[in-house]
């Protein structure tokens, strides 16, 4: 089975797209727990009652712009409190959508002696290296604290959408992680896009065996600009690309539940 963890704080008729989006292209086995990242507390409610494959992750809990860091640990631990089994866990947002079948079977095949998959995997040495991003360039100016957090000299980096981690990596994650400090860490630090980095991070230091995507799925997996009618069309139209990332606008969106099946 494969556990989707998906991150929302509004408009629920897009993440009721979104769960038609994973049925419509991913089949059945497979299970969402989304997460409330907004301050109406009813949100995704009338989703999971809707859906029986869709649960509320009872960890949920405002956060703030660019500061999803605590998703993943959130979800999973939750996932493991209730002792639920799942293959692979896949991190989504509110602006990820699949466009063909079979990033299921994909999944499945790449990830054979692999412990995660995910784009733009790179290690950091805050000492040496220059940060790349707006994420890394916070880090590198909280790195003391989150230094003594991971008790080595680096840490690693991906992008978050579609970054995926077998099971049996995930538990090893849990059982190192230091709950409570971890905690301070997330209500203090500055870092933004910690979800690129935690887990990543720790994973790499369970020691995972990292795949990365193929580069040209960049093209259509990027942070900035959002992807356009157009965008979509000339990716749906090629058979490298099984998903796209970032869909923000709601006509687009729309577009693709119409007319691309």
């Amino acid at each position: 089975m494969i556990c989707f963890s998906l991150v929302a704080h509004e408009n629920e008729k897009a993440v009721c797209n979104q769960v038609e989006n994973i049925r419509r292209f991913i089949g059945s086995d497979f299970m969402i727990v989304l997460y409330n990242g907004g301050t109406d507390k009813e949100f995704g409610k009338q989703v999971c009652e809707k859906y029986n494959e869709v649960k509320l992750c009872p960890y949920s809990r405002p956060l703030q712009y660019r500061k999803t860091g605590r998703v993943l640990y959130d979800v999973s631990r939750w996932l493991k409190s209730m002792n639920i089994h799942y293959d692979y866990l896949v991190y989504l947002e509110s602006d990820t959508m699949f466009i063909k079948k079979g990033f299921k079977n994909y999944l499945y095949k790449v990830m054979r002696g692999y412990d995660f998959i995910g784009q733009h995997w790179r290690k950091y040495k805050p000492s040496k290296d220059w940060p790349r991003s707006p994420g890394t360039k916070t880090m590198f100016k909280d790195w003391k604290r989150w230094e003594k957090y991971f008790k080595q000299n680096h840490f690693y980096k991906t992008s978050n959408p579609y970054q995926t981690y077998r099971y049996e990596m995930i538990q090893k994650i849990l059982e190192i992680i230091d709950g409570e400090k971890l905690e301070v860490l997330l209500a203090e630090s500055p870092v933004e896009s910690l979800g690129e980095m935690i887990f990543p991070t720790l994973a790499k230091k369970c020691g995972a065996k990292i795949r990365e995507y193929p580069i040209l799925f960049k093209k259509y997996n990027r942070w900035k600009p959002e992807l356009s009618k157009n965008d979509v069309k000339k990716a749906v139209k090629k058979d490298d690309f099984m998903f796209v990332h970032p869909i923000k606008s709601n006509t687009v969106r729309d577009w693709m539940m119409k007319n691309i099946k």
